[in-house]
């Protein structure tokens, strides 16, 4: 099993829907970014994006949070279920070795499939 991937975008963001339309226009940058082939449209969901990885059609969740860690996992967990997803892209204002460890421990549990990714952006 990998470690979590990590990647930073340098723009600045006015709240997580600014970051969505900025995902939902760039997302080659974004699967460049991962070393992942994004299917295009993305879906605008009720909280999140969802896609779809072009080659083995596995599907990527695309989730931003500003609130604390542990109450914006709870809400990433919640909506990988509800959306069936193998790929976990979680936007945060910054990432720690703590976050790193929590998501490396939960990818590892996880199937082989599930890959988790994070991506530090500024809010």
């Amino acid at each position: 099993m990998t470690e979590v991937k990590t990647f930073k975008i340098e723009q600045k963001f006015n709240g997580k829907e600014d970051l969505y339309r900025y995902l939902l226009k760039n997302i080659e940058f974004i699967g460049q970014s991962i070393g992942i082939q994004i299917q295009k449209p993305l879906k605008d969901q009720p909280f999140c994006l969802t896609g779809k990885e072009k080659i083995t059609e596995r599907n990527i969740l695309f989730f931003a949070s500003k609130d604390d860690y542990s109450e914006a996992l709870g809400e990433l967990i919640v909506l990988a279920g509800a959306f069936d997803v193998d790929i976990i892209v979680f936007f945060l204002p910054k990432t720690t070795k703590t976050y790193l460890e929590s998501l490396n421990w939960l990818q590892r549990i996880c199937n082989d499939d599930t890959e988790f990714i994070i991506g530090e952006v500024n809010f």
